[in-house]
């Protein structure tokens, strides 16, 4: 079909061709890679880059955000940053040089005043040229167009990729002589009707070349961070380890409480923790705990314990709360299934200054080994073979206090890749107060580590906060997840 039409002189491009004969991209490209093998067509070809848009991208073609920032400036003459709440149109007005801010207050400068006034903006004419042809030529933008370019991909809007462009196609006398319909007597596509009609069986089959290129596909993938929870969790598995979960939403007797951390400590200020108010408290249920647990707190701190402050309802700010809860199921469990050793995986939250290796929101790990006649240098053995499961070596340790564990210790290595010293998890050994209180005479060996930490050492990125840009293009591109 493909060589009839250019027997005719119809279709000079991938494009047309498809058109004619109602056939997609690919079909077209497999039937050209076999015509041109064949030395029945000659196909021309150019390295480039194809540029694709973002749906956020397409909805930009009418104007970008600041640029209707500045137009509203204008028209205003000025406006209270506490006012605007599109963050991306401010940013990207003052970093074009649009706008300054002074006593939080905006005003225009003489470039915003030429831009509000339908003055033309670089990042939207090559937005405009990109949705009407995809293919980029660097070599021959401009510094200006090359500029914003650079600005489209920073923010996300468009994806580039390398592009093998056919530029032009056209029969060769080879192809010119021959029998267009006797060459195409065969199957090129195993068809459903080709093969309930029996079709099959009579024809033969079309040569197939592997090698051709086809238009890029993206299969569905995991994100990331879910593949490494995977990781994670595979880990703990394969060295014995019971998973076990709790509630996102927790009491603060579990979450604080139960782990000795005194009800004035700074942890429970509104600066690190997410309290609700709806619901504003959440009740204990086990009362005989409950009054172990006053008992603890009164006898160690010395200091008035209230159960109003342990049923505040909050956002976990660990999942050690999960550990808490299972330590409280340990005198339970019979004798001779000791040592006893489970883990959890969970989302927690603190109100944290974020920066490239801080979260408000962030999955977290903890885990404990129950039993008797265990020590700090069993719990340091666990924790080298945990990461040596991900390839992590060199990892030493600290002393170090946590209310709830009495030695405390950190765990750390250097990234060289960061240049860094990364901290990877807290533990120790649970406190005999603790572990009385929840009604077991048993040794506890406990730790609680950041996941997103640890991803930073496999994927080839600066800041965490790149994981949760929902940036489609960096999503599809990003190289596999590899534990060495």
């Amino acid at each position: 079909m493909v060589l009839g039409l250019l027997k005719e002189g119809k279709g000079s491009s991938i494009g047309e061709i498809g058109k004619a004969l109602k056939l997609n991209e690919d079909s077209v490209m497999w039937a050209l890679e076999g015509l041109a093998k064949e030395g029945l067509v000659s196909v021309e070809r150019r390295e480039g880059q194809a540029a694709k848009l973002t749906e956020e991208a397409k909805g930009y073609l009418g104007g970008f955000p600041e640029e209707d920032l500045v137009r509203e400036a204008s028209a205003t003459g000025e406006l209270k940053i506490k006012d605007i709440r599109n963050q991306i149109a401010l940013s990207w007005a003052k970093r074009n040089g649009w706008i300054d801010i002074r006593e939080g207050m905006i005003k225009l400068s003489k470039a915003g005043e030429a831009i509000a006034h339908k003055g033309a903006y670089a990042q939207r004419t090559v937005l405009k040229e990109l949705a009407s042809s995809p293919e980029v030529d660097l070599s021959r933008l401009g510094k200006e167009r090359k500029e914003a370019l650079d600005s489209l991909k920073t923010r996300g809007l468009i994806e580039l990729k390398s592009s093998n462009v056919i530029t032009s196609i056209a029969i060769t006398e080879k192809g010119r002589r021959v029998d267009t319909e006797a060459r195409e007597d065969g199957i090129g596509q195993l068809t459903r009707d080709a093969i309930m009609g029996g079709k099959w069986r009579e024809m033969s089959f079309r040569p197939y070349d592997v090698s051709a290129s086809t238009a890029e596909s993206h299969p569905a993938r995991l994100h990331p961070m879910h593949e490494f929870i995977d990781v994670i969790r595979n880990a703990w598995l394969g060295m014995g380890f019971t998973e076990v979960s709790g509630p996102i939403i927790e009491s603060a007797f579990w979450n604080f409480d139960a782990l000795f951390s005194p009800q004035d400590h700074p942890t429970r200020d509104m600066q690190d923790t997410f309290f609700l108010s709806n619901p504003k408290e959440i009740d204990i249920g086990d009362i005989a705990i409950l009054n172990r647990v006053k008992k603890m707190h009164e006898e160690g701190w010395r200091e008035r314990w209230q159960e109003s402050v342990a049923k505040q309802a909050l956002l976990r700010t660990h999942t050690t709360s999960v550990s808490a809860r299972y330590m409280a199921r340990l005198s339970g469990v019979l004798e001779g299934s000791y040592p006893v050793k489970m883990f959890s995986v969970g989302k927690v939250f603190r109100n944290e200054s974020i920066d490239y290796k801080h979260l408000a929101e962030f999955n977290h790990t903890d885990g404990i080994i129950a039993g008797d006649n265990l020590s700090l240098a069993n719990l340091m053995d666990t924790l080298r073979k945990f990461y040596q499961q991900l390839g992590i070596d060199d990892v030493k340790f600290k002393p170090s206090y946590f209310p709830f564990v009495e030695p405390g210790l950190e765990a750390y290595y250097y990234d060289e890749k960061l240049k860094d010293t990364i901290e990877l998890c807290g533990a120790g050994i649970i406190r005999k107060e603790i572990t009385r209180a929840m009604g077991t005479d048993k040794t506890v060996l406990a730790w609680g580590m950041g996941i997103e930490r640890l991803i930073l050492h496999f994927l080839d990125i600066e800041s965490l906060t790149e994981l949760y840009k929902n940036n489609v293009g960096w999503l599809r591109a990003r190289r596999e997840l590899k534990i060495q």
